[in-house]
């Protein structure tokens, strides 16, 4: 609730002050808020209540809270950049308390952490070092908050334990993303080897691609961040423009599938950067390529897939297409009838019986758009495909018909 009031779907055309206000209504529900009216002890006096070393130690506590609060509201809503004053609001608390606490409670708040992430892997990331590393180390904090809550403090890995460590590596891991934007293309690796002890004395060590997408692999945190700004990016509507772009677009879509295999938990934000991608257009660049770029994005769907979220990447699949017929499509147009044809080709390998009522209502769905319908329909369509779409639908049939046996609901929710 809280962040779907500080950071809402499709927020963007809210004025400042409707933000603000709902902002401030988040806020004041939250914990961080009353809390403090909470600590309060009710036989204490206004004079011992801040005298006393409880007192004291409530007075830290209540900074801590009102810090992250105007982190929320300032960074994490209004999006505004974080500043060194910030910063140091929140890591006062270390100095007189433990700094576990600021990671649970960073991680009780993600959008701290997404605006933490996003100041330091974004494209408009705080350019001051000092600040930039102060944010990496709350960063950090939450990552080992999060490491200690899942599995116990007998099995946190002693590397993502070390404040420090993971510091420096959230820190340079930014910096190699800025490097990234910077160049025309880079190598992209599926492993957790960084390559850095196999250079010779005087010869440069391992290449940026290799060492971002290594540290990818390893850390979540890093793989969050890399996506964040992966998307900053190719959501400007200039970098589809660049000259760098027909290169540099298939190492961004392999760093996403890597980071797809390796962290479950940002697969949903894979599969909007592949739509993303599938939305670009560019004149200059030749058809062939700009063919290759959104075949590459099918491709990344099709591993979103079989990889669990086949239900999700349907549903998105056939709500891009609903939009682009909506709005006539044209030249930003998601998908064309061959990328169309391109993706039920790979779906129609990959999917195999006995099917979920819920899989049987997101694919009819899809398969019921017009743009789908002209695209089977079509001649460019081989005959054995179609032979494995009529079969297709007989297993649909057999799943609704036992579905409404069982007493259930049948498959006319999707239409």
């Amino acid at each position: 609730l809280e962040e779907g009031m500080l950071v809402p779907a499709g927020g963007s055309g809210n004025s400042t002050f409707q933000r603000k206000r709902r902002t401030d209504v988040a806020l004041t529900l939250s914990d961080l808020f009353q809390r403090k009216r909470r600590r309060v002890a009710p036989t204490a006096t206004a004079e011992g209540n801040g005298s006393n070393g409880n007192g004291g130690h409530n007075d830290l506590a209540d900074s801590l809270d009102e810090a992250l609060i105007h982190l929320l509201s300032r960074n994490g809503s209004l999006g505004y950049p974080i500043d060194k004053d910030s910063a140091d609001a929140i890591l006062k608390y270390a100095y007189g308390g433990s700094t576990d606490r600021i990671g649970d409670l960073l991680i009780r708040h993600p959008v701290s952490v997404n605006a933490l992430l996003r100041n330091l892997f974004g494209v408009k990331r705080v350019r001051q070092l000092d600040v930039r590393l102060k944010c990496a180390r709350l960063v950090s904090l939450a990552v080992i908050a999060a490491e200690r809550g899942a599995n116990g403090t007998d099995e946190v890995d002693i590397s993502l334990n070390d404040e420090d460590q993971l510091t420096q590596t959230v820190l340079a891991c930014s910096q190699l993303c800025e490097q990234v934007e910077n160049m025309v293309s880079f190598a992209v690796l599926d492993s957790s080897d960084d390559g850095e002890g196999d250079s010779a004395p005087g010869v440069p060590s391992a290449s940026v691609g290799r060492r971002l997408s290594s540290h990818c692999v390893r850390h979540a945190v890093i793989a969050r961040g890399a996506l964040l700004w992966a998307s900053e990016l190719a959501s400007g509507p200039e970098f589809a423009e660049t000259a760098s772009y027909p290169t540099l677009s298939p190492c961004i879509l392999s760093l996403a599938r890597v980071i797809s295999r390796h962290h479950p938990m940002t697969r949903p934000a894979v599969l909007d950067l592949a739509l993303l991608f599938a939305s670009h257009s560019n004149r200059d660049v030749g058809h062939k390529k700009m063919a290759s770029i959104k075949e590459q994005c099918v491709r990344l769907l099709l591993c979103l897939l079989a990889e669990g979220h086949s239900v999700e990447v349907l549903r998105a699949v056939r709500g891009r297409l609903e939009g682009d017929a909506a709005s006539g499509g044209g030249g930003g147009a998601t998908m064309d009838s061959a990328l169309v044809r391109y993706l039920f080709s790979g779906l129609l390998e990959l999917v195999r019986p006995p099917f979920s009522l819920s899989f049987v209502r997101a694919l009819g769905g899809l398969m019921t758009t017009r743009a789908v319908v002209e695209a089977l329909q079509s001649a460019h369509f081989e005959a054995s495909k179609r032979h494995m779409i009529i079969q297709l639908v007989r297993n649909f049939e057999g799943t609704c018909e036992a579905q409404r046996r069982d007493g259930g609901v049948g498959c006319e929710g999707d239409g």
